[in-house]
């Protein structure tokens, strides 16, 4: 369907696990040629929640029996009060210890965050390849190398390979609840200001950055044109063009072998949100949902940042300023409580010596226009992010997440604490300005007056 995948798979097939992707109506029939061509013969163990089991899988074994294919299935059920299962280590211990019981040559996963990351780790600590059978556009992890994982109370991302066959039927995933399809357009949306982020990283702590993923970022980019405002009706090429997406911005992380093309400031806030929703029993969203409010976020904080000159920098008095590592830790002890033990072992690496701090303000001082000439090309304006996400009907304010103003100024100005990666909001720390900037980002989002 989308010549344009099978170029880039073929291109980069040295670098990518995935070898097929089928996006088509009709594509639980289509793909599984590819499941028959990618995976070794065998048992395969489809593993799927109660929902995904009615809208794909149930269909894709018919199929399979149909092809004289082997299969046995693998329920991955509710948590105990009946909400959508989460991706733990315990779901995928006990995905492994199926794997092995049943003798299984794969697995396959049928589902979208949750049961393509159980599977995909759980499948790769055995050393048995994957595929997934994707039921809703709501998230990017379907073709890439890393899952999601709830450990320890921290959403963190763990290396792992990647499917070697994805499949996309375009009407079950039009047909997804439409929440998750606003999930995977917020997901794409963080984009502009990922891509910054990873830039930023690369500028000032000399980390690594692709041509080759941001070429292929740039090419899923492409596919978005024009498709927001037809989310809403269901519309089935907007829907493709979304999906499509999704699996390249998947690929791109897997040519960078990191999730830094597609994943930076904004994912953090939608973590620190995860996370303060299970820790506190708070209310969350689709990780999607929160990603876009976190980029309209980002966005704005980038806007501040341009909005500075090097004169504004009091380079000394910012090194003077910066605490001990000692005292910050006991601050990181009062802010996360039961949270503290997960979170201080990312904070600890990213916490910048005094000499570290000096050189990377002298440095962006000193090549101020690299914001505009270098990041600045990747980056939009919060009005304009937020109105491509209100033409669908997506989340746009903290608000509509279920998160309160506290919490959201928390996630703004602490996130930066739950990861060991440079963005914005690291930057907006470093400077003695991001407490500033996110209430006024939130003055931003809470006072302007919504088109209708």
């Amino acid at each position: 369907m989308y010549p344009i995948i099978s170029e880039l798979l073929a291109r980069f097939n040295d670098d990518l696990d995935t070898q097929a992707i089928v996006i088509d109506e009709d594509a639980l029939q289509k793909g599984v040629s590819a499941l028959r061509t990618h995976l070794p013969q065998g048992t395969w163990l489809v593993a799927a929640d109660t929902n995904t089991w009615e809208v794909a899988g149930a269909e894709l074994a018919a199929n399979l029996d149909d092809a004289g294919l082997s299969w046995e299935r693998y329920i991955v059920e509710e948590k105990p009060d009946g909400t959508a299962p989460m991706c733990t280590d315990r779901r995928i211990e006990e995905f492994e210890a199926a794997l092995q019981s049943t003798g299984a040559a794969a697995g396959i996963a049928v589902g979208s965050g949750t049961v393509n990351d159980i599977v995909k780790l759980a499948s790769h600590h055995q050393k048995l390849p994957m595929a997934c059978v994707g039921t809703a556009p709501s998230m990017n992890g379907y073709t890439s190398g890393i899952s999601a994982v709830l450990s320890d109370g921290v959403k963190t991302t763990i290396p792992c390979t990647a499917p070697k066959v994805v499949i996309a039927d375009v009407d079950v995933m039009a047909e997804a609840p439409y929440r998750m399809i606003c999930s995977g357009l917020g997901d794409l949306m963080s984009k502009p200001v990922s891509n910054a982020d990873w830039q930023l990283s690369a500028w000032l702590n000399g980390t690594y950055h692709s041509a080759e993923a941001m070429e292929i970022i740039e090419a899923g980019a492409a596919m978005l044109d024009g498709v927001a405002p037809r989310l809403p009706d269901r519309d089935r090429q907007a829907v493709a063009g979304l999906t499509a997406s999704l699996m390249l911005s998947g690929l791109a992380m897997s040519v960078a072998g990191s999730s830094s093309p597609a994943s930076g400031g904004e994912h953090l806030i939608s973590h620190f949100i995860d996370m303060t929703a299970i820790a506190y029993d708070k209310p969350h969203d689709f990780h999607g949902c929160q990603v876009g409010v976190g980029t309209i976020t980002s966005g704005l904080l980038y806007e501040k940042l341009c909005a500075l000159s090097p004169e504004d920098i009091d380079i000394d008095a910012r090194v003077d300023d910066l605490a001990p590592w000692s005292d910050y830790e006991k601050l990181l002890k009062q802010r996360f409580g039961p949270l503290f033990d997960a979170v201080v072992k990312h904070a600890r690496p990213a916490y910048p010596s005094p000499d570290r701090l000096r050189q990377r303000l002298t440095q962006l001082c000193d090549e101020w226009e690299t914001l505009e000439t270098h990041i600045g090309r990747t980056l939009r304006t919060g009005d304009s992010l937020e109105n491509e996400l209100r033409q669908a009907k997506c989340p746009i304010r903290f608000s509509e997440l279920g998160v309160g103003h506290d919490r959201a100024r928390r996630a703004i100005a602490h996130s930066k604490d739950i990861r060991n990666r440079y963005t914005i909001l690291h930057l907006g720390w470093e400077l003695g300005r991001l407490d500033q900037w996110a209430d006024q980002v939130l003055v931003r989002l809470a006072t302007r007056e919504d088109a209708a």
